[in-house]
């Protein structure tokens, strides 16, 4: 899994502190896109080593807000290679595809071979073997879920997006061996659907993953008052890594790698 993007909330995205992109995952013979938010399809073909969006699989929605989906409709011209080529599954909530607001274009609808609308409590086949379990999340009025990965004989892992800690993530994302989670604040404000550092900490305490990547750090790029939250994560049981830009999990293995330098031959080193 490599991290395209870790900026998250609007004036982190609007000032581009960090990318915006969401990530790009490999696991059990299927790759995809998940949350392809501005500058998304453009890092993805600057990717070094190369990612290369014509042999992606899937792309997937957490939620409609623009910092997660402005380059779906792009990256389905990718996966479709160019519209000729009727591949790939779509995987994005109701309220992303239908109504008055949709962020997929219906032209873009047609291009894809298979679309997949999220239920709590249903499964979603990528193909391969891979299964994916939808988490429903609480997240400023719109249809928002997290997801859970598996395939028979891998580790199972799993995403928390832009959401209300939920009292049900405990039981819902035990299983997982690594997790990403969307933490945008220090300490838990209470009238923001948003899950904060403290909060994330306290569901990691409980559940144990091997590894958790904690992204979407929005307010905490641009207050110095916010630095320290971001030392000393880990628990007795998880090591816990503050995401950057390009930022690699191996799923496998569930090490971190940072990218330290750029170019044709960037250099990462194991966290």
């Amino acid at each position: 899994m490599k991290y395209i993007g870790t900026s998250g909330g609007r004036f982190s995205m609007i000032r581009q502190l960090r990318s915006t992109g969401g990530l790009w995952f490999r696991y059990g013979g299927v790759q995809g896109v998940i949350d392809p938010g501005p500058g998304s399809l453009a890092h993805i073909c600057a990717a070094r080593p190369a990612l290369e969006i014509a042999s992606a699989d899937v792309v997937m929605l957490t939620h409609k807000h623009i910092d997660h989906s402005t380059d779906v409709n792009v990256v389905v011209e990718g996966i479709t290679h160019g519209g000729f080529d009727p591949r790939g599954i779509l995987v994005a909530p109701d309220d992303a595809l239908r109504g008055s607001d949709p962020v997929v274009l219906k032209y873009t609808q047609k291009r894809i071979l298979k679309t997949k609308i999220p239920e709590e409590g249903g499964t979603i086949d990528l193909g391969s073997g891979v299964a994916v379990e939808p988490v429903i999340h609480l997240h400023h009025g719109v249809d928002c879920f997290g997801y859970i990965f598996r395939k028979e004989g891998l580790n199972c892992w799993g995403i928390i997006s832009d959401s209300r800690m939920m009292p049900y993530f405990r039981q819902r994302y035990s299983s997982c061996a690594f997790l990403s989670i969307n933490a945008t604040f220090p300490d838990k404000k209470p009238r923001l659907d948003h899950i904060s550092i403290a909060e994330a900490r306290e569901l990691l305490s409980k559940i144990h993953p091997k590894t958790a990547v904690l992204t979407h750090l929005g307010a905490m790029l641009t207050s110095g008052e916010c630095a320290g939250c971001l030392k000393d994560l880990d628990t007795p049981e998880t090591k816990v890594v503050p995401a950057t830009d390009g930022m690699v999990v191996d799923l496998d293995s569930f090490k971190v790698y940072e990218q330290r330098a750029c170019g044709q031959n960037p250099e990462y080193a194991e966290l």
